[in-house]
């Protein structure tokens, strides 16, 4: 039944216009092809955009630290060997506990420490 139906449709529709709506056809889909491909090399430029949109906002934030700099106090050198005292016994400990080896206190040495500031 549906095979008839064809035929009357194959009948009907002259090779004209069969080439007419394949070539409308491929027309539709080279030009949205087209499209998306001009889409896809614009998207490069939409974080440049954005980013000159923050940058007016980090440089007032960048002004405001540099005055707090100013402002350090040094931390007294009673108050680092202490740290470093810390520091060491807790590294022994690790040391101790993933080995299962004792680390004698004359084979641990702390050469430098430095602060590290995470934001």
């Amino acid at each position: 039944m549906l095979l008839l139906d064809l035929e009357k449709v194959n009948a009907t529709v002259g090779p004209g216009e069969a080439v007419m709506n394949t070539l409308i056809g491929m027309g539709t889909v080279f030009v949205v092809l087209i499209l998306i491909s001009i889409i896809i090399f614009l998207l490069k430029y939409v974080p440049k955009m954005f980013e000159k949109k923050k940058a007016e906002p980090e440089a007032a934030k960048q002004e405001k630290p540099a005055a707090k700099a100013v402002a350090k106090q040094e931390v007294p050198v009673s108050d680092n060997t202490q740290i470093i005292a810390v520091i060491t016994a807790a590294i022994a400990a690790q040391m101790e506990a993933e080995t299962g080896v004792c680390v004698p206190a004359d084979g641990l040495v702390i050469r430098s420490i430095k602060k590290r500031t995470f934001n």
